[in-house]
């Protein structure tokens, strides 16, 4: 059937390159002082990286928007009055957003300080502030092309319903159904389970959700 003029159609998800995920991602740090990182990341590309002294709320737009953020343990978490500062904010946010990445990182004798600290095993991951700038770069390449790429988001994908529902699935398979979502436009998690053929597939719609809506 001929689209009628008014209609457009939705072309096919296509892999993105690394310019383009550096655009859709956003990084927060959250620091009480300036971290010349952050200006070296947008030199590099990573143009929506921003920094806030330190978060008033858990539900504040910086913190809802961000799809990785960077925590200093210490100077920050104060207004939420966590006892362990950066520590105790890092917890609270892994719990409110699962899905974020999270990344701890200190000076290296605060790291010894708190290293069996449950917030360091919350983070996904933990940076010294001495780290050489570009492994920041690369940690935040990594999770920014795990969520964003579409190779990795169905590698994700296949991971997810192999763990949680045996199931082992194709990756053309994959990629016709999150073309079948993104073309109707409906990414409510019971219409992705539907597209999957999975009860309550929760954890494949955040997967989903965040890749496709960036493409919306």
């Amino acid at each position: 059937m001929n689209l009628r003029f008014w209609e457009k159609k939705t072309e096919p998800l296509k892999e993105r390159n690394l310019e383009e995920i550096r655009g859709i991602c956003k990084v927060l740090f959250i620091d009480d002082k300036a971290f010349p990182v952050i200006d070296i990341l947008k030199t590099a590309g990573w143009k929506n990286t921003k920094r806030i002294k330190d978060v008033d709320s858990l539900e504040q737009m910086e913190v809802k928007e961000a799809h990785i953020l960077i925590v200093d343990i210490q100077g920050v978490g104060k207004k939420l009055k966590f006892k362990d500062e950066g520590l105790g904010l890092i917890i609270a946010l892994k719990q409110k957003y699962p899905n974020k990445r999270v990344i701890v990182y200190s000076a290296e004798h605060q790291g010894k300080i708190q290293a069996f600290h449950p917030g360091i095993d919350a983070a996904d991951k933990r940076l010294s502030k001495l780290a050489d700038p570009y492994q920041f770069q690369v940690v935040v390449e990594g999770y920014a092309k795990e969520a964003f790429s579409l190779t990795e988001c169905v590698k994700r994908i296949q991971n997810q319903l192999l763990k949680e529902f045996g199931k082992s699935t194709e990756t053309e398979k994959i990629i016709a159904n999150l073309n079948k979502i993104y073309t109707n436009k409906d990414f409510s998690v019971k219409n992705i389970s539907q597209v999957f053929n999975i009860q309550n597939g929760a954890a494949i719609s955040n997967i989903v959700q965040l890749f496709l809506t960036a493409s919306a």
